[in-house]
């Protein structure tokens, strides 16, 4: 006998990673992307994809802030967007809808650049998002774009002198958020 809750899921429209079911930090390896209007109560950007490294199969819906963030890495031409991953950085809860999504961002392999150097970067961006994810977790109140402004205004403070991962220290601390 089939599972009723695994029958529910797939009628429901397929393995959708949700708060529930997926922890930051986890990645998936993106296999096609399409426009999902019969799922939902709007159309919203679906990827579907791989849970790394369990290769797991599952589906991302994506509204508009999340595609944001995603195509300021991987870029706005989906065609090219297979084989690139994604990875959850927080959860943001909204209010005024009574439920908490999932805060994506896209990873894209660093060219051009000598595989040492483009490791370290790839490193110390990560390490930023884990903690603006972070952050917005514990302040859901605030967006991305504040956040990022938050470290902008504190890299000005030290005249530049501090790197994007130390200002995101020094925000969540003033913030009073243990990392």
């Amino acid at each position: 006998m089939g599972s009723i809750i695994r029958e529910y899921i797939e009628s429901a429209g397929g393995n959708f990673l949700t708060t529930k079911n997926c922890k930051i930090g986890t990645t998936v390896t993106i296999t096609s992307i399409h426009l999902d209007d019969e799922t939902f109560d709007k159309s919203y950007i679906v990827v579907d994809g791989v849970v790394d490294p369990s290769g797991e199969e599952c589906s991302v819906r994506l509204g508009v802030q999340n595609l944001e963030r995603i195509t300021e890495t991987i870029g706005d031409d989906e065609n090219k967007w297979p084989g690139q991953k994604l990875e959850c950085i927080g959860t943001q809860k909204y209010p005024g809808l009574g439920t908490t999504g999932l805060l994506w961002r896209g990873l894209n392999v660093l060219q051009g650049r000598p595989p040492e150097r483009a490791r370290a970067i790839s490193e110390g961006a990560e390490k930023v998002m884990i903690i603006i994810g972070k952050i917005l977790t514990a302040r859901p109140q605030l967006t991305m774009e504040a956040v990022k402004k938050l470290l902008e205004d504190e890299r000005t403070k030290a005249a530049g002198l501090i790197t994007e991962e130390a200002a995101a220290h020094i925000v969540a601390a003033n913030l009073k958020i243990d990392l």
